[in-house]
């Protein structure tokens, strides 16, 4: 009688406590191994203190392939100061554009931007600029060249479309350099 209770409490109160321990021996590793593999997705930077991000102006090339721009290349020359430079292949007369360039203004307030691009040589092209459904000529096809002064909404993105249009055909390649400075 003694003999049957103890195993009547047994199975009733200490047999479920060995199971849960018996559960955890196995669910324990288990998750420390999970804890243990490899982050595959970027952090964000943060700061020490506290959360930080980075309030600058960030321009990043588009790349790509284009039938008549080649050897694309952005870098920063100084602090603020962004140089774009591209081969304009020959081509027929016809109106060319491609997207260049991402602007990323990650300031909490307005910044503005002046552009300023040229080619070597006149081919009687006119070049321009297209921001947001804006144009912005930047080589008229007599020569002239303008710089710009744009303004960029806090925390905008900006997609760069860079377009040619020439009346004639140009039977040489040319290159063409845009610079892009922020002003404070």
């Amino acid at each position: 009688m003694k003999n049957s209770n103890i195993k009547k409490i047994f199975a009733t109160i200490l047999e479920p406590i060995a199971f849960g321990l018996l559960a955890l021996l196995f669910i324990i590793p288990s998750i420390t191994v999970v804890n243990l593999e490899p982050l595959t997705k970027k952090l964000k930077d943060l700061d020490v203190l506290g959360v930080s991000e980075k309030a600058e102006l960030e321009i990043e090339i588009v790349g790509g392939s284009h039938q008549i721009f080649s050897r694309e290349k952005i870098k920063e020359e100084e602090e603020g100061i962004f140089s774009y430079t591209t081969t304009i292949t020959r081509r027929d007369s016809d109106r060319y554009s491609k997207p260049i360039l991402v602007i990323k203004n990650n300031r909490n307030q307005e910044s503005k931007i002046e552009v300023y691009g040229h080619t070597n040589l006149p081919t009687k092209s006119d070049i321009s600029l297209i921001i947001d459904d804006q144009v912005y000529r930047l080589e008229s096809p007599s020569g002239d060249v303008t710089s710009h002064k744009i303004l960029l909404a806090p925390n905008g993105e900006y997609t760069v479309f860079l377009a040619i249009e020439s009346f004639s055909d140009v039977q040489f390649n040319e290159d063409f350099e845009l610079e892009i400075r922020e002003l404070e």
